[in-house]
């Protein structure tokens, strides 16, 4: 835990001060060309009728992925997903965060079936992410959490270059973490 901690702080302040303008200046357009059924079902789940996505449903899904999504308030989700953060979250964003789990379980199907998703399917879960997160908040402490929130997973996925999401250790983590601030910092 204390691990995860540490590697929250790194990515927070080390990767996003010195790296904020390669963040945005990298950062995939938040739509793009649907060339997938993962992509239409992205498509569907950051849009305006998210429970389009079990409709859009890439054929295959439960059998490579383990599960099929479920309905939770209105929304796709993961079952067995939540909140993978070093910190604890607000409970309220545990849904919004199966959701999200959802999305990046469309994307490694994509992967895991010889397709390439595009990096703007990452890039509008984790944006749809953020935003839903500040939405259901209600009190500052709650906007700070979603705050946290968006600079970590936005260090992450710039740190994993938009690419669907893996597994990684905190060695991992650490050495793509240094590997892509050098990277930036050589641009500048």
């Amino acid at each position: 835990m204390l691990i995860g901690f540490v590697i929250a702080v790194f990515a927070t302040v080390v990767i996003g001060t010195a790296t904020a303008d390669a963040v945005s200046a990298e950062a995939p357009a938040s739509t793009g060309t649907i060339s997938t059924e993962a992509d239409r079902a992205i498509a569907d789940l950051v849009g305006p009728s998210p429970a389009d996505a079990i409709a859009h449903l890439p054929r295959g899904f439960a059998a490579t992925m383990g599960y099929r999504p479920i309905l939770e308030d209105g929304r796709p989700v993961n079952p067995r997903g939540g909140c993978s953060s070093p910190v604890p979250l607000p409970d309220r964003f545990e849904p919004l965060c199966r959701t999200h789990d959802f999305g990046y379980d469309l994307l490694r199907f994509d992967t895991r079936t010889g397709h390439a998703p595009g990096q703007w399917g990452r890039r509008s879960l984790d944006t749809w992410l953020i935003d839903s997160m500040h939405a259901s908040c209600t009190n500052p402490i709650c906007s700070i959490a979603a705050s946290m929130a968006d600079a970590g997973l936005t260090a992450n996925s710039w740190r994993q270059r938009w690419d669907t999401p893996v597994p990684e250790s905190g060695g991992d983590l650490v050495a793509t973490a240094t590997l892509r601030t050098f990277d930036a910092l050589a641009r500048r």
